[in-house]
């Protein structure tokens, strides 16, 4: 009975163990839901605010996104290159 008791728990905890390590995994990695701004990396998008003192607002999808860049005016063009956080960094698009 002792032999089965500690098989059983050994079982258990590994089973325990392994889905935390998965669940770590799934936390660290860049295409987490938490880091979703990674996504818009690369994407063009058209200010509809502008950026006044290198910061303003956009609306990505269904979200609403603080960014940071050149001072640029409303209807520009800018690229989305990187991210702060929650933050995502934009550059201006040449036109």
């Amino acid at each position: 009975m002792i032999w089965f008791a500690l098989f059983a728990t050994t079982v258990f905890g590994w089973y325990f163990w392994r889905q935390h390590v998965l669940k770590q995994r799934e936390l660290n990695s860049p295409l987490a839901s938490h880091r979703s701004g990674h996504s818009h990396i690369g994407q063009v998008v058209v200010l509809e605010q502008g950026l006044q003192n290198g910061s303003g607002s956009i609306r990505l999808g269904n979200r609403e996104w603080s960014i940071r860049g050149p001072n640029l005016p409303p209807g520009a063009k800018a690229r989305v290159t990187g991210v702060d956080g929650t933050v995502l960094l934009v550059d201006r698009v040449a036109a």
